[in-house]
């Protein structure tokens, strides 16, 4: 007669019996052990730091000097075709400023946005406010030569475009800083070419021996001139664009140059 299977009795936990030694119990979890790390030497980060500030001071002070450089060679450029009435390899000449600024601006935007260096924007805010000087000193200039009247065509577009330039020098200098107001440029902008309106009034209504055919240059510069002003006043956020380009590119994570660890 064969043997019966033995029944197999269901696998549940050992009874735990109050004051008896419980062979089954569990072994309480092994808990990692704690390992002391050796202290991380400052010697990599103070030689980032160290490299950061080296590299911070050479790019400032290249900044500092090709935007300076610019700025007194525009001067120069300016007075040399209002007053010298010079005419000579002019386009060279605007190249030549127009690098110099512009070499002078990449290291400053490097400087300030992806270096974050403290003293130059003080010194480019300060750039701002000389170049503001030399506008409003150029308004008069020109507003001087209008009155005249002694001029031609081919002075009147160098008038336009050295105001332009201008412009163009300070609206750079304007998106180099991350909080900077144009507002305030503005007014002083649109006092001068209120100025300049009345100077209009007086020149054709009150005096005499007038070109009144040349009303129209007066006029037109005039209008350009209290344009820019009150674009300025507005701040429509006509920059806003280049300053968001100029966040993606300088962005100091995305910077090569700079290490963010």
């Amino acid at each position: 007669m064969a043997d019966k299977p033995k029944k197999e009795f269901p696998k549940v936990p050992p009874f735990i019996i109050p004051g008896a030694s419980n062979h089954y119990e569990e072994d309480p979890p092994a808990q990692a052990a704690h390992v002391v790390q050796p202290p991380t030497s400052p010697r990599k980060n103070d030689n980032n730091l160290s490299q950061l500030g080296i590299l911070s001071s050479l790019v400032s002070l290249i900044s500092v000097i090709s935007t300076g450089v610019a700025l007194i060679s525009g001067a120069w450029f300016a007075y040399s075709v209002l007053i010298l009435d010079s005419k000579d390899n002019l386009l060279f000449k605007v190249i030549v400023v127009g690098l110099a600024y512009l070499i002078g601006w990449i290291f400053s935007a490097f400087g300030v946005r992806a270096l974050g260096n403290f003293w130059l924007p003080f010194v480019i805010h300060l750039y701002s406010w000389v170049v503001l000087g030399g506008i409003i000193l150029l308004q008069i200039l020109i507003m001087s030569r209008l009155y005249q009247q002694e001029y031609h065509l081919s002075n009147y577009v160098k008038y336009l475009s050295l105001f332009g330039a201008g412009m163009i020098a300070l609206v750079g200098l304007h998106l180099l800083l991350v909080e900077h107001d144009l507002k305030l440029f503005g007014i002083l902008i649109l006092l001068t070419s209120l100025g300049h309106f009345y100077l209009i009034v007086y020149h054709y209504v009150f005096a005499t021996d007038v070109i009144y055919e040349l009303v129209w240059g007066d006029l037109i510069f005039f209008f350009v001139t209290t344009t820019v002003s009150l674009l300025m006043l507005a701040h429509f956020g006509m920059l806003k664009g280049l300053r968001n380009f100029m966040d993606r590119t300088f962005t100091p994570v995305d910077n090569p140059f700079v290490s963010t660890e």
